[in-house]
């Protein structure tokens, strides 16, 4: 199971990087609106292709989701 939750924080963080690049809005703060907008799909589609549920991954997406904003907030500065 541990290997299963550390991918899944690779997939979602490699997600969210591939969203957030692939936004057309100019300003940052709408692409990190838009690239957070599509994290609840991207759960539902991972956990019904694993063997994880809600509660496995509830941690770490809060964590991801946290750090998330602030990187890309720390470069745009």
């Amino acid at each position: 199971m541990e290997k299963l939750l550390e991918q899944f924080g690779k997939d979602l963080k490699a997600h969210l990087e591939i969203t957030f690049a692939a936004s057309v809005e100019h300003d940052p703060i709408k692409k990190l609106n838009e690239t957070e907008q599509t994290v609840f799909e991207f759960i539902d589609n991972y956990l019904l292709e694993t063997s994880l549920i809600a509660k496995d991954v509830e941690r770490s997406t809060q964590q991801i989701l946290d750090e998330f904003p602030k990187s890309k907030i720390k470069n745009i500065d």
